[in-house]
Order: structure tokens, then C-alpha cells, then sequence
């Protein structure tokens, strides 16, 4: 299960950088990033609309494994962590533990509330 969980973060993080550049490559209404990065040869390979047709379509099939990755990672457990009878996750750490003798009230507020019931 552990090799499926690398495997899987693997995944995400290539399209993650994927879809990041490819957002870069994208043509604003301005010129942005993707005239200053792929200059004019993306448009004229594939046509002025054809090359931001492409480009938004591959952005929506990213965006589409992007968020799918995400679940998946979601519900796979991570490696190192164990699951409880109750079906809850727990790394292991208990953290600190608090006892009732530990817990100390202010004199403060016991003396008004004995004032106030008078």
C-alpha cells in the first residue's frame, strides 16, 4: 500500500508542475507569460485559436486529475500512520496526557460564587 501512495504522490506533483506551466503558456488578452515564454511558434504551429483551444483543453484534463489526485491522496492512508478499531487515523503520538489533579482553579471565582449565592 505504501508503494501505491508514492506512486500516486508522484503522479501529483508531475502534473501539478505540469499544469502549472501550461497555465504560464496560456495567452492573456494582454500577451502575458505565454507570448513572453513560448513566443509566437506555439500560435503558429497550431493557429492563432487552435493553440488557446489545445492549451484549455489540456488545462481542463489537469484540473480534472489535479482534483481526482487530490481525493485519492485523501483517502489513501499515509505510510507510517495506523488505523484504530473506530476507523480513525492515528500517527502514533498520544501527545501529553492531563489528569484531574493537574487542573487547578482560581480562588478568585469559587469565593464569588459563594458571595452570589447568598
Amino acid at each position: 500500500m505504501e508503494a501505491l501512495y508514492y506512486v500516486v504522490i508522484s503522479l501529483f506533483v508531475v502534473i501539478c508542475i505540469m499544469l502549472v506551466v501550461i497555465i504560464l503558456l496560456q495567452s492573456s488578452q494582454t500577451g502575458g507569460m505565454g507570448s513572453a515564454l513560448a513566443g509566437n511558434a506555439f500560435n503558429a504551429a497550431f493557429g492563432g485559436q487552435g493553440a488557446d483551444k489545445l492549451l484549455v483543453r489540456i488545462t481542463s484534463v489537469l484540473a480534472v486529475l489535479f482534483m481526482s489526485l487530490a481525493i485519492v491522496l485523501n483517502v489513501l492512508p499515509t505510510p507510517g500512520s495506523t488505523i484504530s478499531k473506530q476507523g480513525q487515523m492515528s500517527s502514533g503520538y498520544t501527545g501529553p496526557s492531563i489528569e484531574s489533579k493537574d487542573i487547578v482553579l482560581p480562588a478568585e471565582d469559587s469565593e464569588e460564587l459563594n458571595n452570589t449565592s447568598e
